[in-house]
C-alpha cells in the first residue's frame, strides 16, 4: 500500500486521536502512527489487516437479488394450502460458503442480522447462512432464470416453478 505525505499526516493524527481515547489500546495506536510517521511502507497493511476487501455495487445487488428470490421462495411457500413438491427445507436459504464465499457471507449476514432485513429468510434458517459449498454460480442462474419472471416488480410463481428454480445446477 502507498500512502502519499498528506495522507500519512492525516492517520498519524487520526492515529494520536485514537491513542488519547483509547488509553487501554494506546500502545497499538502508538507502534502503528510510528510506523506511518517514519514511512514504514511494509507495516502499513498490518494497520489494515482487519479489514474485508469487500462487494463491489454490483455484487451487493447480487446478493439482494438472491435474498429477494430466497424471501419471496419463502412467502410463496407459505401460502400454498397443500404443497405437494416443496417443503420448509428446500425453500430453506443456503447462504454463502464460509471457505470461499466469505465476503458474500458476511454481506449476507450484514443485510440479515444487522439491518434487521429478509425476516423470511431469518425465520427458515439456520443462523449462520453457511452453505458448506460454493453456490454463486448457481445463484447467478437462478437469478438470471428469476428475473425473466418479473412482470411489473412482481413475481407469480407456481410451486412447479419454486420446484425448478431451486433445482437448477
Amino acid at each position: 500500500m502507498k500512502l502519499d505525505i498528506k495522507e500519512r499526516l492525516m492517520l498519524s493524527f487520526q492515529l494520536k486521536i485514537l491513542e488519547k481515547l483509547y488509553p487501554e489500546a494506546n500502545e497499538y495506536y502508538a507502534k502503528h502512527r510510528k510506523a506511518i510517521e517514519e514511512g514504514y511502507e511494509l507495516h502499513y497493511s498490518w494497520i489494515t489487516k482487519h479489514l474485508s476487501e469487500g462487494l463491489k455495487k454490483e455484487e451487493c445487488t447480487f446478493v439482494l437479488d438472491v435474498l429477494d428470490m430466497y424471501g419471496s421462495f419463502n412467502l410463496f411457500f407459505n401460502e400454498l394450502k397443500k404443497p405437494e413438491r416443496l417443503t420448509s427445507e428446500l425453500v430453506k436459504f443456503p447462504g454463502f460458503d464460509r471457505n470461499n464465499e466469505i465476503v458474500y457471507l458476511a454481506y449476507t449476514n450484514y443485510c440479515i442480522e444487522d439491518l434487521d432485513r429478509f425476516n423470511e429468510i431469518k425465520k427458515n434458517t439456520n443462523k449462520d447462512y453457511n452453505s458448506l459449498t460454493p453456490v454463486i454460480p448457481k445463484y447467478k442462474k437462478m437469478v438470471a432464470k428469476w428475473n425473466e419472471y418479473k412482470v411489473d416488480d412482481k413475481y407469480q410463481l407456481t410451486e412447479e416453478q419454486i420446484y425448478e428454480f431451486i433445482n437448477i445446477q
